[in-house]
């Protein structure tokens, strides 16, 4: 369950980072969790998903099915619990996400009503580490969104997508990513 502690890790830098943006270090309280449950009910999610990974992990039958319906019918969110996902998983919004991806990296984030999978025929998409998905997204097929890769909301991924760029538009077009472009001159 490490990889479920960097979930919270996430969740708690997002919530409890004091004012002067210097990230909380150290090891997290009950009180902290206690408090991320309540205030994040998507996290409940993501707790579902790696309880299902691990039984599945562990040759534990018919809970992981049980665990990744129970994820569909209280959140929206699908996702099997074979799929393996690195630590730091960020799920903001899960109704109505889809991910079948092959793997997904380390400090991965779906923002709402994304979908990775397949695309007419049996192989799924590999998401890199420190990917950020945005809302409505689509990424299909046997594609690789590579490390450090931002996906624009509504995009539609349908080639492979270099690490550190962004993919936007429909059909999506890879971009460098805004602070690598020179700004635009502003005429007065």
């Amino acid at each position: 369950m490490t990889s479920f502690t960097q979930d919270l890790k996430r969740w708690q830098q997002r919530s409890f980072t004091p004012q002067d943006g210097t990230p909380i270090a150290g090891r997290l309280r009950l009180r902290e969790v206690l408090l991320l449950l309540w205030r994040h009910p998507p996290l409940w999610a993501t707790a579902i998903y790696r309880l299902s990974s691990w039984c599945h992990g562990n040759r534990i039958r018919l809970l992981p099915t049980f665990l990744e319906r129970l994820n569909m019918v209280l959140f929206g969110l699908e996702i099997s619990p074979s799929i393996p996902i690195g630590p730091g998983l960020y799920i903001a919004h899960p109704y109505g996400t889809v991910i079948m991806a092959a793997r997904v990296g380390a400090n991965a984030s779906f923002i709402h009503a994304i979908t990775v999978g397949m695309r007419g025929e049996w192989a799924f998409p590999v998401i890199g580490d420190g990917v950020f998905v945005g809302a409505g997204a689509r990424i299909l097929g046997d594609i690789t969104v590579g490390h450090g890769c931002s996906v624009g909301a509504n995009a539609v991924v349908l080639t492979d997508v270099p690490a550190g760029m962004t993919a936007v538009g429909v059909p999506a077009a890879v971009r460098e990513p805004r602070s690598a472009r020179p700004a635009l001159a502003v005429r007065r």
